[in-house]
């Protein structure tokens, strides 16, 4: 494979604070819909933090020209913006149909599922070698997030006759779920591990590995992405099955993020059950300071519609409140009439919700356990004095983010205001709820620092006389291999 070269960061000469700022960050899929440079920036400014960009269609060139666009975007704008890019995984795919039309599977209808590139009212290619291996008469087969629903009749070499229990059109490239059977799979396809070099070679913020089964799929990802340069990797863990929750822990303490994917949870285990899922992952991440992405479905209708339904409102609003870190949009806006709206949407319902989080959370602080260490001490004791003095905000300082990271796991009720010296680390940090953050470069002593921080917050209309802003940072200093300043300042 031909090594990529990743476009030039941008450089945000002054990235603003943020007056009002949201706390829970907002992921965007990328598609047809929102893949010239105009749409990019009006979904920044709208509130995207995070741009999707989903590797099961595309090619790597089309996701190269995406990667420049955005970067382009966020440098105009003045806006941070990381990049996840979601691999495959697992998960099984239709091939293509010959037109942009979409094959009618009429209930009733039989229709024979193999191997194979095309798809058609006849023969449904999929890209799985030898999956009539693990299927029987009576399995189910399930289309398209369940839209449609086959089931076996019989085997014949490689084909797989079946009945069309539930129809409706299917599209080139949809999922294919084997929910009576066990098909087996490589802890990691040679696919993935070529378009996560891609990756690493074009300077992507984010990796994020599809059906995940347990932390050894994670920790040889990483040791890949290591090999390739990677060596701080940024990985997502996206759960969709069974085995993902029954390994949750463990996946939990080897990913950097978790991605509730509700679609194939929905499918691969009861419908049901999902809602109850998706706050246990939530409540276990954050105890453990790993954010949560909640994704899926979360405004649906705004594919089509330019406002979205009061059920809609109501799982943003829940899902928020709940504790997710991130909320995502898929085909809302990368295939939707209405992308723009869609994430201008969530915003407004996510600020909506976090005044109730924010209520709720005050006063209440739950035990540390969090990733970092003796940092999550210092944060969980910053969010106390700030509540406690009634400050107007906290300012943090961090080389790397492990004080940021800290500080979004202590459940802030105040704005939380970040300075790092390095935008790709910046980046590495917009997952994580509650943090608003700007770069300046790196001081000698971090009292020549402050001051500077401290005027930029007063100039950017954050902070006036006598209010109160408690600063936290981690520094080295002479006689101590480290120390922790926590500190409230009262401005003149």
């Amino acid at each position: 494979m031909t090594k990529k070269t990743a476009p030039a960061s941008p450089q945000l000469e002054d990235i603003k604070f943020e007056k009002d700022p949201r706390a829970c960050r907002i992921v965007c899929t990328l598609g047809p819909s929102s893949s010239n440079s105009e749409m990019i920036e009006s979904l920044i400014e709208a509130g995207m933090n995070v741009a999707r960009l989903n590797f099961s269609h595309g090619t790597q060139e089309t996701h190269e020209r995406l990667i420049r666009e955005i970067r382009a975007a966020s440098e105009k704008t003045g806006r941070p913006v990381a990049i996840m890019q979601d691999l495959q995984g697992h998960k099984v795919r239709l091939g293509r149909a010959n037109s942009a039309t979409p094959i009618i599977l009429e209930q009733g209808a039989e229709i024979i599922l193999s191997h194979g590139e095309e798809i058609s009212t006849e023969r449904l290619g999929m890209d799985y070698v030898g999956a009539e291996r693990f299927v029987e008469p009576g399995h189910r087969i399930f289309l398209d997030d369940a839209k449609i629903e086959l089931e076996v009749i019989s085997c014949h070499d490689e084909e797989i006759l079946c009945k069309v229990r539930r129809g409706a059109p299917v599209y080139s490239r949809k999922g294919v779920i084997f929910p009576d059977s066990e098909l087996e799979f490589p802890v990691l396809d040679e696919n993935d591990l070529e378009d996560a070099r891609f990756g690493v070679n074009m300077g992507l913020d984010m990796v994020a590995m599809s059906f995940v089964r347990s932390a050894d799929e994670i920790t040889k990802m990483r040791k890949h992405l290591a090999g390739w340069g990677k060596k701080d990797a940024f990985i997502v863990a996206k759960v969709e099955d069974g085995a993902g929750i029954h390994n949750l822990e463990e996946i939990l303490k080897a990913a950097n993020a978790v991605l509730i994917a509700r679609g194939d949870l929905g499918v691969t285990l009861p419908r049901e059950k999902v809602p109850g899922i998706q706050k246990s992952i939530i409540s276990q991440a954050n105890a453990l300071g790993v954010p949560s992405i909640t994704a899926t479905q979360m405004l649906e209708s705004m594919i089509d519609h330019p406002q979205p339904t009061r059920a809609e409102v109501n799982d943003v609003y829940s899902a928020v409140l709940d504790g997710s870190h991130a909320i995502m949009l898929s085909a809302e806006t990368a295939m939707g009439d209405y992308p723009e709206e869609s994430v201008a949407e969530m915003d407004r319902i996510a600020r909506e919700a976090e005044l109730e989080l924010n209520r709720r959370n005050r006063g209440v602080h739950t035990p540390v356990t969090g990733k970092e260490g003796i940092n999550d001490l210092l944060a969980a004791s910053a969010v106390i004095f700030a509540e406690y003095m009634s400050a107007d905000c906290i300012l943090a300082f961090s080389l790397e983010g492990t004080t940021h990271r800290a500080l979004s796991t202590a459940s802030p009720t105040v704005p939380v205001y970040g300075v790092l010296d390095n935008h790709s680390n910046l980046r590495r940090l917009l997952l994580h709820r509650g943090l608003n953050l700007t770069t300046m470069p790196l001081e000698n002593k971090l009292e020549s620092l402050v001051p500077r921080a401290l005027k930029k917050l007063r100039d950017d209309g954050i902070v006036g006389s006598a209010d109160k802003v408690i600063i936290v940072s981690r520094q080295p200093e002479p006689e101590a291999d480290e120390s922790f300043l926590l500190r409230l300042s009262i401005l003149s």
